[in-house]
């Protein structure tokens, strides 16, 4: 019934053409000249209402109103500056910051109180994943993986190269807005001593589309709203780099990346197992945001939990392309011979564009120029477990009041390091 309320304009004179069509038929088959007459002034009529209605329905529809621009968040307030001389409370304003990892270095940890330097540990394993030691291979070895064994003979072959890796903390998920805000805030980009010497005068660039420094795609200094656990894109290599100085880490490198994501584990003197894919050998477009599996644009770091690798990394396969620390020189290139137009850092993982399985592996390697700030290339950090303290010593400075306690609490080791290698053989 709607719908012929809705058209009622047009049914109507198309019933008139109609009985108009009958009588004038009627006036020719009768003689009555009357009739035709009639009939063919209403059939005049009716056309010219009809050739009005047909443009009316050939009316393109009114363009639709454009898109508000996104709402943004409140731009992170900065914390209240602490006295120099509160060691408390500067220990207090990093852990905030997520800067555990400062705090456990060797230069900063005997500042901390028993409390403080638990607290720091804690905040460690629950951020960051253990990467045990051992060897990787990398080049272009997709092929030779279909079966996730690597054989010597494919190695070679394949022009692949094995590396060995020193046991590494990576970040569980990549860096996200609100983290990155945390720097933004602090006074990151004004920090000389974060930031490469030769890329000082390009850091006065790194704004956003306001003109405030950070992220590329930020307004005002502040990410979207709703979008704190999205991971910050619109950011180069430079801006990584100084994040993770910042936190007392580093960019991976791609040596480190490929064995979080792959986990290779000997079989042999001359065979090794390595995934193709965190997940296993096969794609499962399901388990990360690619180009046809997802929502077509990048999605919060916690999305996608199937993509999880053996050692507790998520989404090291889509979503967005990662820097890691090392150059980008071609050599994984099937002709091993390029001609880049510029130096070029290591991108990998693939992104919520990316198209071709072969580009989402852990394995697969592509470049960019170390300035640019791309929509889909993000980042997470690692650091060195050699460049952390992880036990806390019998006595000393670590712990003021440890006179006081028993000795066998006194000898009381945290084990940072066994108690993980524990959690991945559970």
């Amino acid at each position: 019934m709607r719908k012929l309320r809705k058209h009622r304009n047009h049914l109507i004179p198309a019933a008139a053409f109609l009985l108009c069509l009958i009588g004038a038929w009627l006036g020719w088959s009768t003689g009555s000249l009357a009739l035709m007459f009639s009939a063919s002034l209403g059939l005049c009529y009716v056309l010219i209402r009809l050739a009005v209605s047909g443009r009316v329905w050939r009316r393109r529809p009114a363009p639709r109103p454009a898109d508000p621009p996104p709402l943004h968040s409140p731009r992170t307030v900065a914390r209240a500056k602490v006295d120099p001389n509160d060691t408390d409370g500067l220990v207090e304003q990093m852990l905030a910051e997520g800067r555990f990892a400062l705090l456990l270095r060797r230069q900063v940890v005997g500042n901390l109180g028993r409390q403080q330097f638990r607290r720091s540990v804690a905040a460690l394993r629950e951020a960051m994943a253990l990467v045990p030691d051992g060897d990787v291979v990398l080049g272009r070895i997709d092929e030779a993986l279909d079966d996730g064994k690597l054989e010597a003979e494919e190695i070679l072959a394949a022009r692949g190269r094995v590396t060995r890796v020193q046991r590494f903390f990576l970040d569980r998920y990549p860096v996200t807005n609100r983290q990155y805000s945390e720097f933004v805030t602090a006074g990151g980009y004004q920090q000389v001593t974060l930031w490469d010497p030769s890329i000082l005068p390009a850091v006065l660039d790194f704004v956003d589309r306001t003109g405030m420094p950070g992220p590329r795609y930020w307004i005002d200094g502040s990410f979207a709203a709703g979008e704190e656990q999205y991971p910050v894109v619109g950011v180069s290599w430079y801006e990584a780099s100084a994040y993770a100085r910042w936190l007392g880490k580093r960019l991976p490198s791609d040596a480190e990346w490929v064995k979080a994501g792959s986990w290779p584990v000997p079989l042999s003197p001359t065979t090794r197992e390595q995934r193709k894919y965190p997940w296993g050998e096969i794609m499962d477009r399901s388990r990360a945001n690619l180009w046809g599996s997802g929502p077509l644009r990048i999605a919060p770091v916690t999305a996608f939990p199937e993509s999880v690798s053996i050692g507790g990394v998520y989404q090291l396969i889509g979503n967005t392309w990662e820097w890691v620390s090392g150059d980008f020189r071609g050599a994984d290139h099937p002709q091993h011979e390029l001609a880049l137009p510029a130096a070029m850092k290591s991108i990998r993982g693939g992104a919520f564009d990316t198209y071709f399985d072969n580009q989402a592996t852990c394995q697969f390697q592509s470049g960019e120029n170390p300035l640019h700030r791309r929509h889909n290339i993000g980042f997470r950090c690692a650091v060195g477990t050699c460049d952390l303290v992880l036990s806390r010593p019998a006595q000393g400075a670590l712990d003021v009041d440890a006179a006081n306690e028993h000795g066998d609490e006194q000898d009381e080791r945290d084990a940072v390091t066994a108690d993980c290698i524990e959690e991945l053989h559970a």
